[in-house]
């Protein structure tokens, strides 16, 4: 058992399972069932310390709260009656820490690069795989074999997307991803990275026309043009060495901003030498 503060601990949850899952300490009585933990001791020799934690089998006939547990049964506490004053309940949370990491369970559809989580009526719950495709009635996921069954898809209803809660490695997270779409395009769609890039090419080719045949192309790098050939002639009148190529480097980069915003695409000029 890991305790993160004072109110969380985090523990295995059997419906989940075995998963590490989050819970909250709750000053109200326990039902059937549910995990508590001991805040104080009512005899000095019972057989559980402060900090211990039990599931609940049953509880007392009183109204008071009382409840039992078979774990902390003891010579002295045959039935293993845990007062009212005695514990905290703790109630689980939607954050559970699969893989040392932390994600939040959110229900809603899952999409493609999610990862999600099964979780329906106690059956193979804990299951966690990533979304290959998403259908109207559920999601196709990566194939892996668990206790001899095979899990290829999950139900709508039948699991949780899992959000990371981890803002440090969300740069690791998003890439994971990036690999796992990537993937998914050459495997599933047999799209290559030829065919990427010819996509590109003609994207960019048909922004360029659109570009020139509406005069924005002459304006997109005009000041800085101006002030690198103002710049050019102050040497005596003599273009700068490499005045050329500053220029179409300039007018380059210039172009290429303007395509990335509008195709929502990441364009980087090659410096010379890479």
């Amino acid at each position: 058992m890991m305790e993160t503060n004072a109110n969380t601990h985090v523990l295995p949850d059997e419906t989940l399972g075995g998963i590490k899952r989050e819970y909250v300490k709750v000053d109200r009585k326990a039902e059937v069932g549910e995990k508590i933990v001991i805040i104080g001791k009512e005899e000095f020799d019972e057989g559980y310390e402060i900090g211990d934690i039990f599931t609940v089998n049953h509880t007392h006939h009183t109204m008071d709260g009382d409840v039992h547990s078979d774990a902390a049964s003891s010579g002295i506490n045959c039935d293993g009656l845990i007062y009212r004053e005695e514990y905290h309940v703790l109630e689980p949370t939607n954050i559970v820490h699969i893989d040392g990491r932390r994600y939040e369970m959110v229900e809603r559809e899952g999409e493609v690069g999610d990862k999600v989580i099964h979780v329906y009526k106690g059956e193979s719950n804990g299951i966690v795989r990533v979304v290959r495709k998403a259908a109207d009635d559920g999601v196709d996921v990566d194939t892996f074999e668990d206790e001899g069954e095979l899990y290829s898809g999950f139900y709508h209803g039948h699991y949780y997307v899992l959000v990371s809660l981890d803002k440090e490695k969300t740069f690791e997270n998003k890439n994971s991803i990036y690999k796992e779409v990537k993937n998914y395009i050459h495997n599933e769609l047999g799209i290559s990275r030829q065919d990427v890039q010819e996509m590109i090419s003609i994207a960019v080719s048909n922004e360029v026309q659109k570009m020139s045949e509406s005069g924005k192309l002459d304006s997109i790098a005009g000041a800085k043009i101006d002030k690198l050939i103002e710049e050019g002639f102050e040497n005596g009148g003599r273009l700068l060495h490499g005045f050329k190529e500053r220029v179409s480097q300039t007018f380059s980069d210039e172009v290429g901003k303007r395509i990335a915003n509008v195709l929502n695409i990441n364009v980087e000029s090659k410096e010379e030498g890479n």
